[in-house]
């Protein structure tokens, strides 16, 4: 008899037991927490505007105004490095000419020149043009080789400048004759700040 009561009482706690676990699933169940999707708008795939997103963008993300004084910047100055990569070009537009061209090497140059070289540049074009016989053609290439500063004062505003070329004379056909190397001596004066060519001389062959 006692055995019964025991065993009754057992089965009737069992029964709790079970019941009590299930019931905690339940309501475990209900309570879990739903993750949070931030919603976003099909047409632009940016954030809703429902969700006012503070801090998404990061210093780098944002445009930043660059302002820049050109005033500010330094000026260059001209060196003897600048005045032989000039005498280089200078050569070779100088000690190309020919007959056909009317004089352009000389004519081009003029802006780089000082008066008085601009002057002897227009009497001495003068000459060759008027010595030239009619209907014959007499070409000349050069091509600036290396440079070599023979003088340079800024404060004075003096510079010499020494350029060795390749030069190719023809008669007939353009590039037919033998190549010979010849230097220029390209004097500079400074006129307003600015680096003009003074004088050009042609040493001998």
């Amino acid at each position: 008899m006692q055995n019964r009561k025991i065993i009754s009482l057992f089965l009737i706690l069992l029964g709790l037991a079970i019941i009590a676990v299930i019931l905690y699933f339940l309501f475990a169940k209900k309570t879990a927490v739903t993750p949070v999707v931030t919603p976003v708008t099909p047409s632009t795939g940016q954030l809703s505007p429902l969700e006012d997103q503070k801090g998404t963008t990061t210093p780098g993300d944002k445009p930043r105004r660059i302002e820049y004084d050109i005033t500010k910047e330094a000026t260059h100055k001209t060196g003897a490095v600048d005045l032989e990569q000039r005498s280089a070009a200078y050569a070779e537009r100088l000690g190309s000419y020919s007959t056909q061209s009317d004089y352009g090497n000389f004519t081009d140059l003029q802006i780089y020149m000082t008066d008085n070289f601009r002057a002897w540049a227009d009497n001495y074009v003068a000459e060759q043009k008027a010595a030239a016989k009619s209907g014959s053609y007499y070409g000349i290439t050069a091509k600036a080789l290396t440079t070599e500063v023979k003088s340079f004062n800024d404060s004075a505003g003096t510079a010499e400048i020494i350029v060795t070329t390749e030069r190719r004379a023809s008669t007939a056909e353009i590039g037919g004759g033998e190549p010979y190397l010849q230097k220029l001596n390209i004097s500079f004066l400074k006129v307003n700040g600015e680096w003009l060519m003074d004088a050009a001389y042609w040493e001998k062959k």
